[in-house]
């Protein structure tokens, strides 16, 4: 019974995971995907990614993936002209079902990594909160790294449990594996190195001997070479490019310590706790979470305090960082799920002292699914949402069937790129102006892109709206937003423009954009 139920919550935590995954193609709207994808493919003449802000095993993987499908089409030599004929669209899909496969795999990973401290129900429940977790749901459609980084990590967390159920030297070898492959595709996923630490102090006090003589253990220090040297085999340019290591990390340093200049984001614990944990898993399951960690403190169980390890040095790393966004809570999110596996375990247990076993079960598996099922309906329209047609791609269209090639077009706020048309360099990008400065510069068509993500899509002034309204005509206006509906709630951080919460409110993908002709000037 629970292997058909780990199968069937599998399957359906693969349909949502890819379901849609070739939205916006042939154009990009996912932010950092290029980082990833532009690397995979890059490595024709040298594996050197010339990028350490990102670490670079899932880079591997995807160029991996990328050979290999060109070789069973017959390329030779380049293995990129199987890919090149679409602007390496096809290349960005390889890169999210790889990403869609890490995440399907993650929910039996979760039963795994859960079922030797806590058992099977415990087990059960922990790959059912994988399955429906929409924020892990979203990311896996991503070619990024996310997806693939909380596969490894809930495999280190199913060893770092091993290590204090058994205590032997290989699962603390195989801990350090997991946990190399996970910091090798992710940094802050060494923060399960705690977490670690904490496991073989478990283990040695579980054995009857002196948790002080775990510094004479071999153990703690397999883990922690192999870790290590793993971390190395995979992301080796760390070291051997160093020059450009040092480079992008201080890059990146200025960016946690003072973030991107984006009023509208938040960071910090208030921000974490009221925003980023309720948005990005829904209201319900963020304080289904809350509550079990609060009972895996109450109550702590074999593993409990190596979690808290762990969970302790992730979340505060996210709450002190002033470059955050939403998706960094999936780093915690296996740790919480294990726990939340083990309350509801705790529950069955304790009423099963008050009803017969199979009842027990039962009434706790229907409270699962009513506790699920917000995040289920989450999912569900996030994928809806996606297989529409984005609102930039709309506009690009209509741009090519209407604008001549090579016209020049006056943009709103060129701050990103991400809530513009991607015109591939086909037109001439000019900032705004008075339509009567425009008029006389030749000068005769004006885009707009405006958003409830006003850092990325902050659309016109109120003066150039009335001066547009005014001397112009609207000739291309595409809203997603449906009127008198609840504000959808994006990442403020996130140049992404599919909302977390009330995606009912919401049409399809992008932000608004309207197009104005100013007539010609009077000869």
């Amino acid at each position: 019974m629970r292997l058909a139920t780990l199968v069937l919550l599998t399957l359906v935590g693969g349909w949502l995971r890819f379901a849609a995954l070739d939205f916006g193609l042939p154009d990009k709207f996912r932010p950092d995907e290029e980082y990833l994808v532009s690397r995979a493919v890059g490595f024709h003449n040298s594996p050197n990614p010339k990028f350490a802000v990102y670490p670079a095993a899932q880079m591997y993987v995807h160029h991996g993936a990328l050979r290999l499908i060109a070789f069973a089409e017959g390329f030779k030599g380049d293995f990129r002209g199987a890919f090149r004929d679409d602007g390496f669209a096809r290349a960005h899909l390889v890169g999210r079902r790889l990403s869609a496969g890490f995440g399907t795999a993650t929910i039996p990973a979760m039963y795994w990594a859960t079922l030797p401290a806590y058992g099977g129900p415990a087990a059960l429940a922990s790959a059912a909160v994988m399955t429906f977790a929409t924020l892990h749901v979203r990311e896996s459609k991503y070619a990024t790294t996310d997806a693939a980084a909380v596969f490894w990590l809930t495999l280190s967390i199913g060893m770092m449990l091993r290590v204090i159920g058994r205590g032997r030297r290989v699962d603390s070898l195989l801990a350090g594996v997991f946990t190399g492959l996970a910091m090798g595709t992710k940094y802050p996923t060494g923060a399960i190195l705690a977490g670690m630490a904490l496991a073989h102090i478990g283990a040695r006090h579980r054995e009857g001997r002196s948790i002080w003589r775990v510094f004479r253990d071999i153990r703690p220090y397999i883990t922690l070479i192999t870790a290590l040297a793993v971390f190395v085999c995979v992301t080796p340019y760390l070291l051997l490019d160093w020059e450009q290591t040092v480079k992008d990390f201080a890059y990146q340093r200025g960016f946690i310590e003072k973030g991107v200049g984006n009023s509208f984001s938040g960071w910090g614990w208030s921000w974490l706790l009221l925003k980023a944990f309720p948005d990005g898993l829904g209201p319900v399951l963020a304080i289904a979470l809350a509550v079990a960690l609060a009972w895996g403190i109450a109550r702590p169980r074999l593993g409990t305090w190596s979690l808290l390890g762990f969970l302790t040095v992730a979340i505060i790393g996210i709450a002190s960082s002033r470059y955050t966004f939403y998706r960094y809570i999936l780093i915690p999110l296996p740790a919480l799920a294990v726990l939340a596996g083990a309350a509801i375990g705790d529950g069955r247990r304790r009423l099963g002292h008050l009803v017969s076993s199979p009842w027990a079960t039962a009434i706790v598996s229907v409270a699962l699914a009513v506790l699920l099922t917000p995040a289920a309906i989450r999912d569900y329209k996030l994928d809806r949402l996606l297989a529409r047609r984005d609102t930039r791609t709309i506009a690009r269209e209509w741009i090519f069937e209407n604008i001549p090639k090579g016209s020049a077009i006056a943009m709103t706020h060129d701050r990103t790129p991400y809530g513009k048309p991607q015109l591939s360099g086909v037109y001439r990008a000019k900032p705004i102006q008075s339509p009567s400065a425009l008029q006389r510069k030749g000068i005769r068509w004006v885009l707009s892109d405006s958003s409830v993500l006003p850092f990325y899509s902050p659309g016109p002034t109120d003066g150039q709206l009335r001066a547009l309204e005014n001397e112009a005509t609207l000739v291309f206006d595409v809203d997603p937003v449906k009127p008198d509906t609840p504000e959808p709630i994006f990442d403020q951080g996130d140049a992404f423009y599919v909302p977390l919460r009330h995606a009912s409110s919401v049409k399809r993908p992008g932000p608004r954009i309207r197009i104005w002709q100013i007539p010609p000037a009077s000869q």
